[in-house]
């Protein structure tokens, strides 16, 4: 507990200078923000309840684990991912699920640093108004899963149109897809990737259990990972067997 505590402590100390910046850009309407604000707003308020929670505590899991301690924008994330680009020469994400979804939402994909700030600091402005449950909602309502799978409709396709009762091997497949999209033609590698990552977000929602950190999800005790078939729709292995 008392590490817990001295955690938030410093993720909100760290983002304290985006927040301030944030309320400022906001109230002198630099950026344009005001206007993907709303239409940020607009996006959360039609998918109202339209993704189960589990599907959002899995995500979680797999995304963004510090979520609910931050505000937005995790700054123990940018700067292990700054250590990594300078010491091992490799990229690593660092964006939470807020930033992800004002970043979907907004259509916004240039690789540029002011790019970035921008949707840092839209993330924070949003979930100022919004909460982070309804952010996460409204991300999976609109996320891209693969080729011809994207959003709510792609997840009915491939889960069935009643999300709750996807069963928990699905589940994980497709937030697994948010990392590694569906091609067109599935590869072997691909297939693997995706097996691999069910594994570790089960993992880490075990982790996340044991700490006393109820997700809401039930943990799997995977013997294998979910069969992927060939046309990147992952088979659940208690149905396909």
């Amino acid at each position: 507990m008392a590490t817990r505590i001295i955690l938030t402590i410093v993720v909100r100390v760290l983002s304290f200078p985006f927040f301030a910046l944030s309320c400022l850009v906001e109230m002198f309407d630099l950026w344009n923000l005001g206007s993907d604000i709303n239409l940020c707003l607009e996006k959360i308020d039609s998918s109202a309840d339209a993704i189960p929670s589990m599907f959002v505590s899995a995500l979680v899991a797999a995304e963004d684990h510090r979520n609910a301690l931050h505000l937005g924008v995790d700054p123990i994330s940018m700067l292990r991912a700054a250590f990594v680009k300078v010491t091992r020469r490799q990229i690593e994400g660092a964006s939470t699920i807020e930033q992800q979804f004002v970043r979907t939402a907004s259509g916004l994909y240039e690789c540029s640093i002011k790019r970035k700030v921008r949707e840092q600091l839209l993330a924070i402005a949003v979930l100022r108004r919004r909460s982070k449950s309804q952010i996460a909602s409204a991300y999976l309502s609109i996320a891209f899963f693969g080729t011809g799978c994207i959003g709510i409709d792609g997840l009915r396709s491939n889960c069935g149109h009643d999300l709750n009762m996807t069963r928990p091997a699905l589940l994980l497949a497709m937030i697994a897809q948010l990392k590694y999209p569906a091609p067109l033609n599935a590869s072997e590698g691909w297939r693997h990737k995706i097996q691999r990552r069910v594994i570790y977000i089960d993992g880490r929602i075990a982790e996340l259990e044991n700490r006393g950190k109820t997700t809401g999800f039930p943990i799997l005790r995977l013997a294998a990972a979910p069969d992927i078939s060939m046309n990147g729709v992952a088979s659940d292995p208690e149905t396909s067997s």
